[in-house]
C-alpha cells in the first residue's frame, strides 16, 4: 500500500509561532474525483495532534516529517529497521 501524498499536507505559513497545518488539493483531483477530503482533513487533525505533542522518532530523536502516516512512529525506514534489529537481538 503506497504512502500518503507527499504534497497533501504542509505546516502553516506562521510555524514557529503558531502550529498550523495546511490541507492541498490539486485541481487535476477536483477534476478526475481522486482524493477523500475528508480523510485527508481527519489525517491532518492527527498530524496536528502528534506535532503539538511533539512527534520524535523512537530511535533517533529526530522530528518525523509530516509527510509520514499520521502513526507513524519513526522517521525513516532505516529507524525502523534498526529497531527491529535491536529488538531481534535482545529476545
Amino acid at each position: 500500500m503506497p504512502g500518503p501524498d507527499h504534497d497533501g499536507i504542509a505546516l502553516g505559513y506562521d510555524y514557529p509561532r503558531r502550529l498550523s497545518v495546511l490541507v492541498h488539493r490539486s485541481y487535476a483531483n477536483i477534476l478526475y474525483g481522486g482524493g477523500n477530503m475528508r480523510h485527508r482533513n481527519a489525517r491532518a487533525e492527527a498530524v496536528l495532534r502528534r506535532l503539538s505533542r511533539g512527534w520524535l522518532c523512537h530511535w533517533c530523536n529526530r522530528p518525523v516529517p509530516i509527510y509520514r502516516r499520521a502513526d507513524a512512529c519513526y522517521c525513516s525506514q532505516g529507524c525502523r529497521k534498526r529497531a527491529a534489529r535491536l529488538r531481534k537481538a535482545e529476545t
